[in-house]
């Protein structure tokens, strides 16, 4: 657990110590996190200290403050900010109440609690006034507001409009807000950064603060059992690191589109302009490439994590199929359907996620996007999509596959107000998928080496990767695969090829600290070969029944 989150669930306690009344001295909730130059009505503070009603919190260019409500609201102020607290109104008992903030300039990012989901949450600013439902909001200062979960109602110039996960306006003082769009590149970066604490800043933590046995004594505290969610606190827990890294990586593809798409434009205008009268193009003007942008049909595996947020509770549960994405070279449009069950839960009905085609889009055949109404594939082979991807994730070396493909999907559900019956829902997963091979092209004999790596959703480590490694045995119809450093731990052992269909393999694989793997994997086209690549999924486990430990994910291989 991060240092944040340590101190996130040390205050959560001390807010519950305080049996959530707002009657005792106007105390609205507690500086979970500061860094220097932060004053509260003009006074400095501390980490720990109270927040009270019409509080008055004011930032330097070196100063932030994270702010955390009694119904477990939490508020980031970024350098040079000024921000109020007009109004906390919160009863425990109801779970509802009224915030509302005016934040007079700055930055802020906004993680709901109780009342964006049961009450009224507001925040006003120089040029709108913003209503969060059930959600995360972030607005850079300048009129940028980003919605990164649940749904936000931005109003200016006497018109609205409501943003859903991922959606951005742009504001301006007296105008309306500009249709909902993804954000300008980079933005969702930018303000992550912005609230970080700065090199050589800890957020006002001692040394110690964030030691195991704090964070453990924390939770105990808490939530009266290790580990435990916070009982009849009502509250919804932030949204996943994994979250974040997803947006960022649609925030990326955004910028990849943008400058894919000038760079053609300039090519094409380029070459379709003579030169001198001459019907050629100029030399350093090359034709564009279509080849690089075929229309195709690949197939493959998904894997990843179902997160379900009931009103005192959170159910995770995993999830595995296969996936198919079709790339139009014609309509510049991508398309996928995943369909999934969970491997450890027989009674879990099938379901089928739908992306594009009429949004996201097709700049060639590294970079796409399929989109829909809840949720984003992303290919994450090149370009700035795959520097976001490698920042994000440690211990990522990627396939270098000719022909196959990966990357990430998101599903965030519609209903922000989760009940016993009814919870809210995010879905995160990753994808692999290659073109098909016959069953003629598995030879009878021989041997190949296939390397690459795994992804998965780690239950205690969000994106977790590795090295992968499969010699098959053509003739004996078997392979020896090695999985190392796959969040700490290094797994081997034998997989069969199907009999009937020796395209398809699997099986179960040991693994150090008493983990197991089970893969499923399919031969996939190569540029050399016609089963020249590979992917498939894995589901991770436990083998000590005291132990909790789960994941899923894929993994992609070429032949070497």
């Amino acid at each position: 657990m991060s240092r944040m989150g340590a101190l996130q669930i040390a205050m959560t306690a001390t807010a519950l110590a305080l049996g959530g009344s707002v009657a005792q001295a106007q105390q609205v909730g507690t500086a979970s996190a500061v860094n220097p130059a932060a004053t509260a009505n003009l006074k400095t503070i501390s980490i720990g200290q109270s927040i009270t009603h019409k509080e008055r919190i004011q930032t330097r260019a070196s100063g932030s403050v994270q702010l955390l409500f009694l119904d477990k609201t939490s508020m980031t102020i970024g350098p040079n900010s000024d921000l109020t607290i007009d109004e906390y109104v919160y009863d425990p008992n109801a779970n509802t109440g009224k915030l509302a903030a005016t934040l007079g300039k700055g930055a802020l990012r906004f993680v709901g609690g109780q009342i964006s989901h049961n009450g009224d949450a507001q925040i006003k600013t120089a040029s709108a006034l913003i209503g969060i439902r059930g959600g995360v909001m972030i607005t850079d200062g300048k009129g940028g507001i980003y919605s990164g979960y649940g749904t936000s109602t931005v109003t200016s110039g006497g018109q609205s409009v409501t943003l859903g996960a991922g959606e951005f306006t742009q504001t301006h003082a007296g105008g309306p807000p500009s249709p909902p769009n993804f954000p300008p590149p980079g933005f969702v970066q930018q303000q992550i950064a912005l609230f970080q604490s700065a090199v050589g800043q800890t957020g006002g933590a001692r040394a110690g603060t964030a030691s195991a046995k704090n964070v453990a004594d924390a939770e105990q505290k808490a939530t009266g059992t290790p580990g435990g969610t916070v009982t009849g606190s009502g509250a919804p827990p932030s949204p996943p690191t994994i979250v974040s890294q997803i947006n960022a990586i649609a925030a990326a593809f955004t910028q990849s589109i943008q400058t894919s798409s000038q760079a053609t434009a300039v090519q094409q205008t380029a070459h379709d302009q003579p030169k001198g009268g001459d019907n050629n193009p100029p030399s350093n003007n090359p034709p564009v490439d279509n080849s690089s942008r075929p229309s195709a049909a690949l197939t493959g595996y998904t894997g990843g994590v179902d997160l379900n947020v009931f009103p005192t509770s959170v159910q995770v549960g995993l999830l595995k199929g296969t996936s198919q994405i079709n790339l139009d070279a014609t309509t510049n449009n991508a398309q996928a359907t995943l369909t999934v069950s969970d491997p450890q839960n027989p009674n879990f009905p099938t379901r089928t996620f739908q992306f594009g085609p009429t949004n996201g889009g097709y700049i060639d055949y590294k970079n796409f996007a399929a989109i829909s109404n809840n949720g984003v594939l992303v290919s994450t082979d090149s370009g700035s999509v795959g520097q976001v991807v490698s920042a994000a994730i440690p211990n990522l070396t990627p396939c270098q596959c000719e022909y196959t493909r990966w990357g990430f999907w998101l599903y965030q559900s519609s209903n922000n107000t989760p009940t016993s019956n009814n919870p809210t829902e995010t879905v995160i997963g990753t994808w692999v998928a290659g073109r098909p091979v016959q069953i003629s092209d598995i030879p009878s004999t021989g041997q190949a080496t296939y390397t690459g790596h795994v992804i998965a959703n780690v239950n205690n480590a969000t994106f977790a990767a590795g090295g992968f490694s499969n010699t098959v045995d053509f003739g004996a119809r078997t392979g020896t695969v090695s999985v190392t450093n796959l969040d700490s731990t290094n797994y081997s052992g034998p997989v069969s090829l199907n009999t009937a269909d020796p395209r398809n393999f699997g099986g179960t694989i040991a693994g150090s600290n008493s983990r197991s793997m089970t893969l499923q994997g399919s031969f996939f086209q190569g540029k050399t070969s016609p089963i020249g690549e590979m992917g498939g999924s894995v589901v991770l486990s436990s083998t000590n029944p005291n132990v909790i430990y789960f994941g899923s994910g894929i993994f992609a291989a070429t032949k070497h």
